[in-house]
């Protein structure tokens, strides 16, 4: 098999070229011109000499055409400057020669223009003729506002009616009922308050904030100084004309003082400048001595302090400070419920 290819190609190569026919120079201007007479081979046919010249001559051109490609190619880069542009530039650049104007991209991503909000919009409550404005996401599914409310569990900042208990602060301490029953640990009304009956007041006197003259505590009895130019109260002592009543910490209401800013605590405000004292009511007073319930307690010679009054002893009216409500058998120091007044 191999000797039979060997053989085919000496016959191709005897027949194609004539091995000893005689070389015809040809030049490059020759092969210019367009026509080159191939001469001298062997009955007819070139010799391998001729066309290498002829390959020769081909490969010299395509060199020169390479070479003069590549000068070409380098002067036209030189030619260019070599500049970074962005896409901003890039429009600004051609917008200057008004190559941007009138620009109109069928889609973006895929989308037509009218899938895209406008870069500014507004809607208000007179674009909307009729019907609901639906809203993907946060919507109430109301088709009122006071159902918006309801369903969002919100209350209204004007009108409207609240159905059921309503809470304040932690939700279960301070509330109004459906009936109108107020629960609130304080309340404070700067108008007027108006009502049938005031009770489930676990206190136990009417108190009134009077002029303080002197440092005093609960359970003092407090006269009026009427020494002083000045309405000033004081420690009541055997001395005292025109007694006032007792200091006391345990008002169910309190009365006067002067009016305090918005914000501010009323007590924090006034008891530097007044004392609370009891007008009518039991209260716990200083007494000292025995004390049996139904005594009356008049003054003692300790300011503040209050005894029993024996039971060969005789005080005008206005000398009592009221009527013991309890007893027992210390003679020391101590607080004893007092009704005020009472005489």
């Amino acid at each position: 098999m191999a000797e039979g290819r060997a053989g085919a190609l000496e016959d191709y190569a005897t027949v194609a070229f004539s091995m000893s026919g005689v070389k015809q120079d040809i030049s490059l201007e020759d092969w210019k011109g367009g026509w080159a007479s191939i001469v001298g081979g062997l009955n007819g046919k070139p010799t391998s000499q001729q066309f290498n010249m002829v390959t020769y001559i081909l490969s010299a051109l395509l060199n020169q055409a390479i070479s003069d490609l590549s000068t070409v190619k380098g002067t036209a880069n030189s030619a260019l400057p070599k500049s970074d542009f962005t896409a901003k530039q890039i429009v600004a650049l051609l917008a200057a020669y008004g190559l941007m104007e009138g620009c109109d991209a069928d889609t973006i991503d895929g989308k037509h223009a009218n899938a895209f909000a406008p870069s500014t919009h507004e809607h208000s409550a007179s674009q909307i003729a009729s019907g609901n404005l639906p809203i993907e996401r946060g919507g109430t599914g109301s088709g009122t506002s006071a159902d918006a409310c309801k369903n969002l569990g919100a209350m209204r900042n004007a009108g409207g009616t609240f159905t059921g208990t309503v809470y304040f602060a932690n939700g279960t301490v301070h509330y109004v009922t459906s009936a109108g029953d107020a629960h609130f640990k304080s309340l404070s009304v700067s108008g007027d308050i108006s009502a049938q009956r005031v009770y489930d007041a676990v206190y136990n006197d009417y108190a009134e904030l009077m002029p303080r003259g002197e440092q005093t505590e609960p359970g003092d009895i407090i006269a009026l100084d009427t020494g002083s130019q000045m309405e000033r109260y004081i420690k009541a002592t055997n001395l005292s004309s025109r007694i006032a009543g007792i200091h006391t910490d345990e008002y169910a209401m309190l009365i006067g003082g002067n009016k305090v800013a918005e914000g501010q605590d009323f007590l924090e405000e006034n008891l530097p400048d007044f004392i609370p004292v009891s007008l009518a009511g039991r209260v716990h007073t200083k007494v000292v001595g025995p004390v049996h319930t139904g005594d009356y307690i008049v003054l003692s010679s300790t300011p503040g302090v209050g005894r029993a009054v024996g039971s060969c002893e005789s005080y005008p009216a206005n000398k009592i400070v009221g009527y013991a409500c309890e007893s027992d058998n210390r003679t020391d120091l101590r607080l004893v419920k007092v009704r005020v007044g009472g005489v």
